[in-house]
């Protein structure tokens, strides 16, 4: 049997996302999945040259990642998950980057977690719509879209 893959979309005001879909995916007795986590840094795009480049000059690059890095907690939340997993990094629109990596990984499904609430997402959402919308309408995987603080299934 193969190994497929599920691409989870991690983002900083939900570092228990990965771990959540990690339970998902076990409750519905998936042991030969890898977790692809894929954080797309929204200030940034890839250059020509396969570099990426913050389009906010007051965003310093240090060793190749801006200031905190987002995917820091990711290893230290997944070490017990049963499922191999990896982490990729991305830049520019989250929901094009999700669908790109899902393509490049052959992922059976793609994991979202739900719309941030705030002003900021509210216009953001009117603006360009949400990841998780955007992403339903385009794919032809499966989209899972979690609520925030919705519990984890048991990973034992």
């Amino acid at each position: 049997m193969s190994v497929r893959s599920v691409v989870v979309g991690v983002d900083h005001k939900q570092p228990e996302l990965p771990r959540r879909a990690a339970g998902l995916v076990q409750s519905l007795g998936g042991s030969l999945v890898e977790l692809v986590c894929v954080w797309v840094d929204e200030s940034a795009v890839t250059s020509s040259g396969g570099f990426t480049v913050s389009v906010d000059p007051d965003i310093a690059v240090t060793g190749g990642a801006y200031g905190a890095d987002p995917l820091d907690g990711v290893g230290r939340s997944m070490t017990d998950v049963g499922l191999p997993w990896s982490c990729v990094r991305a830049a520019g629109d989250p929901a094009r980057e999700l669908a790109r990596v899902a393509d490049e990984v052959g992922a059976v499904m793609i994991v979202v977690g739900s719309r941030r609430g705030g002003l900021r997402s509210w216009t953001s959402h009117l603006v360009s719509g949400t990841v998780a919308g955007r992403l339903v309408h385009d794919q032809r995987r499966p989209v899972v879209v979690l609520p925030p603080g919705a519990p984890s299934p048991d990973l034992s």
